[in-house]
């Protein structure tokens, strides 16, 4: 851009904003491109979306601004006291609510162990058993998950003793 004195046309404007977006320009290159369209007042949905990354405003885009920021002011503040409110509400909902659940919670729960009953559920072969049926059901699986793990924590020991018993009779022959 520096070599040439007059300005560019919008057709070139538009091809350095393709090579900025493509982010094939140089750091010099993107600040002249930045001053260019600073100075400019060529408009179009390629160059408009460069000057909004590049954060560049237009004169008149300044001018409409420096008239409407009272405006925009006051909207802004009634906006934040909005929101406070609606953070302070939506807060108070929330609390209200974990205390009604837990006010709920702690009323209908037994603490006792004893008043306690389970339920049972139980399907076998795509059927659901009765409550006592499943519960019959659960009980031997759980009978036998037991026994297995009791057989399993046996056979751990006893493999454990044969290694000891090796390592002793390797050091007893040294």
């Amino acid at each position: 851009m520096t070599e040439r004195d007059d300005i560019l046309t919008k057709q070139e404007a538009e091809t350095l904003c393709r090579l900025y977006m493509d982010c094939k320009l140089s750091v010099f290159e993107e600040t002249e491109l930045r001053y260019f369209l600073s100075q400019v007042d060529y408009h179009s949905e390629l160059i408009d979306e460069v000057r909004r990354i590049m954060e560049i405003e237009d004169d008149v885009v300044v001018k409409a601004k420096s008239k409407s920021k009272s405006k925009s002011n006051a909207k802004v503040e009634i906006h934040k006291r909005f929101r406070k409110r609606m953070v302070f509400w939506g807060c108070a909902a929330c609390v209200a609510l974990v205390a009604g659940v837990a006010t709920f919670v702690f009323r209908n729960s037994s603490f006792s162990s004893s008043e306690v009953q389970p339920y049972y559920i139980a399907y076998v072969g795509g059927t659901r058993l009765s409550d006592e049926a499943a519960r019959i059901q659960i009980e031997a699986e759980k009978k036998s998950a037991d026994d297995f793990i009791k057989e399993m924590t046996e056979l751990e020991a006893h493999q454990q003793q044969l290694i000891d018993n090796f390592i002793n009779s390797n050091d007893i022959k040294k």
